[in-house]
């Protein structure tokens, strides 16, 4: 039995050898996309200029209720796809998103008003980069409490 074993494992192997060559290729696999992507990168400042500390979340944009884009008409999909902060001493940022799609952008922070702003990746059969800049204002300073008619203190709630 032992012997009948060896024999045919012995060829097995020369089966083997002559059918691959005897030889086995190493190769290195390089990372790629398997499909296209557009990488969406850019600059999130305040409207005096300095780095802002946001929060950029990305939602897939509905289908307008007649499919007429001409008025841009299209609701927020209600799952986030993807999100990303912008670096806090040069409010750059970096997405990866897919090509040829409506994407709502809402970023948002502590001391800045919320922003959402429509955009659209190109439609392209390889990967691109997509540079978008967005400008944030201040928040204003809380509301002081307001006054009752008379102007004397304030308005008592009721």
């Amino acid at each position: 039995m032992k012997q009948f074993l060896v024999s045919h494992l012995s060829a097995f192997v020369t089966t083997f050898t002559v059918l691959f060559g005897g030889a086995f290729f190493v190769s290195t696999a390089q990372a790629q996309f398997s499909r296209p992507v557009c990488v969406m990168k850019g600059c999130v400042v305040t409207s005096d200029q300095k780095p802002a500390t946001v929060r950029l979340s990305i939602h897939q944009a509905g289908e307008s209720a007649d499919n007429d884009t001409t008025g841009e008409i299209t609701t927020c999909g209600i799952q986030e796809i993807t999100a990303g902060r912008a670096n806090s001493e040069s409010g750059r940022y970096l997405l990866i998103l897919k090509p040829d799609t409506k994407y709502w952008v809402h970023i948002e922070g502590t001391f800045v008003q919320s922003l959402d702003t429509l955009i659209e990746t190109p439609n392209v059969n390889k990967s691109t980069s997509l540079d978008q800049n967005f400008v944030v204002n201040w928040r204003d300073a809380p509301d002081t409490p307001t006054s009752d008619a008379s102007g004397t203190g304030p308005a008592k709630k009721e």
